[in-house]
């Protein structure tokens, strides 16, 4: 209990007993009245001084609250300035993290719109297959009887590049070549003899078998060739001569062809030899394209850049090619599809291309193949001329007799007239 409230409680009690003893005897107004006024005036005293003690109190709790309060609200401002600030600088890392990865998807796509891959140089090669198959092309011309080109063996090139002999003389020199590549088989029957003094260890029945036009010519259960060595290629053309261009009728002398006999024999000659032309031009476009073309040594320089192609021309080139330096149209055609196709190299480089430039690899695929089928094209309308041929030849073989009937019947008649 604090002292004021104490000396309150006395003057109470003191009051009470004054007014007690003031109503037991009133003679003593006078002495009650100043003893009654010291009183009201010390409760005064105690009165005003709890009551300023109070206000003291009052006051002091105030400030005290005041001072809490703008602390607090000095806190809050400052959090608040904390959380403006940490918003401040979350959102500028915002943007500028949006800002890095606008411009690196720009870059990437810049990247990808104008990035020249390793396999560039390829697609240069490519470009040139035009060129290639028109060499061989070219190259068909000299396969012809008087064309011209190359003949390592001496024996072929006689075969060859001479007139058309009598069949007995045709055959007896087909007989003479044979015996440079004499087989098993042949061997068995006449061995010996000078027409298979021995088997050949290089190229066995090479001039009798199909497999020196498609393949390649050489030993027994040999893999194929896809560019031909000038053995091959003479051997093939020898195959040729035997299966399709072997002589019929011998070819006439100046003297004989200037009889009225002779034109017929010319002629019909001329008409004969159009159909053979037909027949052997397969065989000889297949050996045009299976022989080294110039054409084919830049491209292949370019083309070798390339890790990828350069991989695959390790692994399935021809020997000719890797020593050489060129290749024929059909092994750089099968070069341009395999380095693609049965290539892990250029797998992994597949994988690697997104965007536009996967767009475009796809778009070279599509044009090879667009490629590969127009040659196609042209092989099946060679494949049609022939069988037209042969639709004339049968034609003439059934209806000559008919017509050769009828018009002697009707010479008949008319010189019966």
């Amino acid at each position: 209990m604090s002292p004021r409230i104490g000396r309150l409680k006395v003057l109470a009690v003191f009051v009470a007993c004054a007014t007690v003893s003031f109503s037991a005897n009133a003679s003593v107004v006078p002495v009650f009245d100043l003893v009654l006024q010291q009183t009201v005036n010390l409760m005064n005293t105690a009165v005003t001084g709890a009551i300023n003690g109070t206000t003291s109190a009052v006051e002091g709790m105030n400030s005290s609250v005041s001072q809490l309060l703008q602390k607090i609200g000095t806190s809050v401002n400052e959090n608040g300035q904390k959380i403006a600030s940490t918003i401040e600088a979350d959102g500028k890392t915002q943007r500028e993290f949006s800002a890095g990865q606008e411009k690196n998807r720009k870059l990437e796509e810049a990247r990808q719109r104008y990035f020249v891959g390793s396999n560039i140089c390829s697609e240069s090669a490519s470009g040139g297959a035009h060129e290639v198959a028109g060499s061989a092309q070219a190259a068909k011309g000299g396969m012809r009887p008087g064309g011209g080109a190359k003949v390592g063996n001496r024996s072929i090139a006689q075969v060859l590049n001479t007139p058309p002999a009598a069949p007995e003389i045709d055959s007896s020199r087909a007989a003479k070549v044979h015996a440079q590549f004499c087989d098993a088989d042949d061997y068995a029957a006449y061995g010996g003899s000078q027409a298979c003094p021995g088997v050949s260890s290089t190229m066995p029945g090479a001039d009798k078998r199909v497999d020196s036009v498609l393949s390649g010519a050489g030993e027994e259960g040999k893999t194929p060739d896809l560019t031909f060595s000038q053995e091959q290629i003479d051997v093939a053309r020898m195959y040729v001569q035997n299966s399709t261009r072997r002589s019929i009728a011998p070819q006439l002398k100046k003297g004989e062809a200037d009889t009225v006999a002779g034109s017929q024999y010319v002629g019909l000659m001329n008409q004969y030899n159009a159909i053979v032309s037909a027949a052997a031009d397969p065989q000889e476009q297949r050996i045009a394209s299976s022989q080294p073309s110039p054409a084919t040594k830049d491209l292949l320089k370019e083309a070798l850049i390339s890790p990828a192609a350069a991989a695959y021309f390790q692994q399935t080139a021809s020997k000719m090619a890797k020593s050489n330096g060129v290749m024929s149209a059909r092994e750089f055609e099968a070069f341009e599809v395999g380095r693609r196709y049965a290539n892990t190299e250029y797998q992994a480089d597949l994988q690697a291309l997104s965007g536009e430039n996967l767009q475009r690899e796809q778009i070279r695929i599509a044009s090879l193949n667009n490629w590969l089928m127009f040659g196609v094209k042209e092989e099946l309308q060679k494949a049609n001329i022939i069988n037209g041929q042969l639709l004339a030849s049968a034609a003439r073989v059934e209806f000559t007799p008919i017509f050769g009937s009828l018009y002697k019947s009707v010479s008949g008649r008319m010189g019966g007239q």
